[in-house]
């Protein structure tokens, strides 16, 4: 096949600052927000009523994509972009299991050979060294981003790009890109089809590297060269269901059902509620009995509908009016909002007990102390077991491209939830010399280099401990 020339021209380099300000304007037009659009369309029904909502969701077509999912995983993940959106229940799901990673919960521990002695200068540096790149990264965004994603759509897919600037992670389409394998540190690699970007040139040439280099080899043969080797310096890649890396499956699609469900049941009380407030007032004119037996009116209609029509305009918009010569009393349109609520509530807590995780959404079924911190670990466990491996493999290995000689870091299993907990151990370890300072207040919210800083300042340089005495 011949080979094309590059349309792509040599550009400037972008600071990772850069390409975030980018991102975050033109999001809107290249983020998958128009796909869980689609979804939506694929599962409504056109020719029902658009004014009851709840009856709209086409199940036939979620039941054909779960009867075969790795065919179908694409539909699958759209709808799972769709109920994030739709449901309030699935987005605290996902924020649940995203949010239990503490990417300040770590250890930083320079590597010393133990049998050769440490080199104080050098164990110095690469402590400082690492530590400078971490304190630059902002982890805890960054990191949080990309969780979210992976709950939701099962892998997450990014470049990332690092300098004195920041660090910043972009969002890389995940229907041109798949897993192709893992790293010795033990995170995943993938490849992007590059056919992408035949739309969306501009972007290529703004961003620059590595974009350019793999656009012109597509170019230069693009059958053979569709699937490019996302860089190892720019990839980044988690996936949730780690026992499968060719398929990406969301980890909650069996709960898709009865997610739909319960929307279908909070649409029908939005219904009931509006219905309840109605009412139709009557006016009935009077009538009497002639001579001859013959009904009359006893005030003349004109008049009446005189004093009606007053009347109706005195009305507000949920009340309506009519007039008649039958005696009616006042009409309700309500409900049993009570058995409403609690069908809701119930189809809620379903969906929490069958979830595989996130008790605690569902906290009033633990009852005693010893379920409680039972149901914390088991959250816990199942929401980081995954991805906290790969968060640690992930930086171990960025951290070999960006420091001569890196400290590891060690990522703490604990979460929100547990790690006041593990505080306390660790102040307990340290009474018997165990050298876990930096690491208390890792789990405060301040990083080592922080932690560091804030001591050189309060002993060498404000001599607090000699200002501030506490009392006895």
């Amino acid at each position: 096949m011949a080979q094309t020339k590059s349309k792509v021209s040599s550009t400037p380099t972008r600071t990772a600052a850069e390409i975030k300000e980018w991102y975050e304007k033109n999001e809107k037009n290249i983020s998958n927000f128009a796909k869980a659009q689609n979804a939506l369309k694929q599962l409504v029904d056109p020719t029902k009523s658009t004014t009851r909502t709840y009856s709209t969701f086409d199940k036939t077509k979620l039941r054909t994509y779960m009867k075969n999912p790795p065919a179908q995983y694409k539909n699958l993940r759209n709808l799972s972009r769709y109920l994030y959106y739709r449901s309030s229940v699935y987005r605290r799901l996902v924020w649940f299991n995203a949010t239990m990673i503490d990417t300040n919960a770590r250890a930083v521990i320079p590597i010393i050979d133990i049998n050769k002695g440490g080199d104080k200068a050098k164990v110095l540096k690469s402590y400082y060294d690492t530590l400078s790149v971490l304190n630059n990264m902002n982890l805890a965004l960054e990191f949080l981003k990309a969780y979210i994603i992976a709950w939701r759509e099962d892998v997450f897919f990014g470049m990332a790009f690092y300098d004195d600037t920041g660090y910043f992670i972009l969002p890389v389409d995940p229907d041109y890109a798949k897993v192709n394998g893992a790293y010795i540190t033990g995170d995943l690699s993938y490849v992007m089809d590059m056919s992408y970007y035949t739309r969306h040139e501009d972007m290529v040439e703004w961003i620059g590297e590595p974009l350019t280099s793999m656009y012109r080899q597509y170019q230069s043969n693009t059958t053979e060269n569709r699937w490019q080797q996302m860089p190892d310096e720019y990839c980044v890649c988690f996936k949730v269901n780690i026992d499968d890396y060719e398929i990406p499956l969301p980890p909650y699609m069996n709960l898709f059902n009865s997610l739909i469900n319960l929307a279908d049941l909070e649409d029908i009380q939005a219904v009931a509620d509006e219905a309840n407030i109605y009412k139709l007032v009557t006016a009935t004119i009077p009538l009497s009995n002639d001579q001859d037996g013959v009904d009359q009116f006893l005030v003349d209609p004109d008049t009446a509908i005189e004093y009606y029509n007053k009347f109706v305009d005195s009305l507000p918009d949920y009340i309506a009016a009519a007039i008649t010569p039958i005696p009616l009393d006042v009409l309700t349109f309500g409900d049993d909002q009570a058995t409403d609520v609690n069908k809701i509530e119930n189809a809620t807590k379903t969906v929490f007990n069958t979830s595989g995780g996130a008790q605690l959404l569902n906290s009033s079924s633990i009852s005693g102390t010893t379920a409680w911190q039972g149901a914390i670990k088991f959250d816990e466990k199942y929401a980081t077991s995954s991805l906290l491996p790969q968060t640690q493999a992930y930086l171990n290995r960025f951290l070999s491209y960006k420091v001569s000689n890196p400290a590891k870091v060690k990522m703490l299993e604990t979460s929100p939830y547990t790690k006041s907990t593990l505080k306390k151990e660790m102040l307990e370890d340290a009474t018997y010399g165990l050298p876990t300072a930096l690491v208390v207040n890792n789990l405060n919210g301040f990083n080592e280099l922080e932690t560091l800083s804030m001591n050189f300042l309060l002993h060498d340089t404000l001599d607090i401990t000699s200002s501030f005495v506490p009392l006895q």
